[in-house]
């Protein structure tokens, strides 16, 4: 039951908006009482948090794919493309992010974690990625910690953006390609000669 209520809970937060989304409106579309859905989940905020670690698990199972070796700019893409189309199922969340953050406190810290988790992998990544050459090895270190911000910066607010007019014309799946491009173009002056000519070659075919 807890798969159903939130599987409908993540439709109608994405349909109607989180703030407009009551739990009687769920259960209603569920077709039970709002007693039932409370037995489960006995406020909005444990219902979000459970939403939220169903997300962060699946979206986990393709980040930690970007750990393996890069060998072309399709094997660097493939688990951002995974991640994006994740992030779209719960388009809700992204495009409330500061409300969510900001209304429910236990959300928060599980933000708050997921940042710093998130931070270690992305940086033990991109060691590998200057000790296995992927990276030029002229690339210092300590830009790294400022690689990721500007890597989670996109990733947390592209869903944002692709929402306003000037992107309504782009399909779901072309929002995905076009900020996944957006994305691995960050990491181009990073990469060694070979990678970057061939990632620069994939961009054009993809923006």
């Amino acid at each position: 039951m807890k798969e159903k209520i939130i599987s409908q809970a993540v439709e109608v937060f994405n349909r109607k908006g989180i703030s407009k989304t009551t739990l009687r409106d769920i259960a209603r579309e569920l077709a039970i009482s709002d007693g039932h859905l409370r037995y489960y989940y006995k406020t909005k905020e444990d219902l979000v948090l459970a939403i939220f670690s169903e997300m962060e698990m699946e979206i986990a199972a393709f980040a930690t794919g970007a750990a393996s070796n890069v060998i072309d700019a399709q094997a660097l893409a493939a688990p951002l493309m995974g991640i994006y189309r994740v992030m779209y199922r719960y388009v809700f969340f992204f495009v409330e992010s500061a409300a969510i953050l900001e209304t429910f406190p236990k959300v928060y810290a599980a933000y708050e974690m997921l940042f710093q988790n998130r931070k270690e992998l992305f940086l033990a990544i991109f060691e590998e990625y200057k000790r296995n050459g992927v990276f030029e090895d002229r690339i210092e270190a300590h830009l790294f910690p400022l690689l990721f911000e500007q890597v989670f910066i996109v990733s947390d607010s592209w869903l944002r953006y692709a929402r306003l007019p000037q992107n309504g014309h782009l399909t779901q799946e072309e929002q995905i390609r076009h900020y996944v491009s957006v994305t691995v173009a960050l990491l181009l002056p990073y990469f060694n000669t070979r990678l970057r000519d061939e990632v620069t070659a994939w961009l054009k075919q993809n923006s």
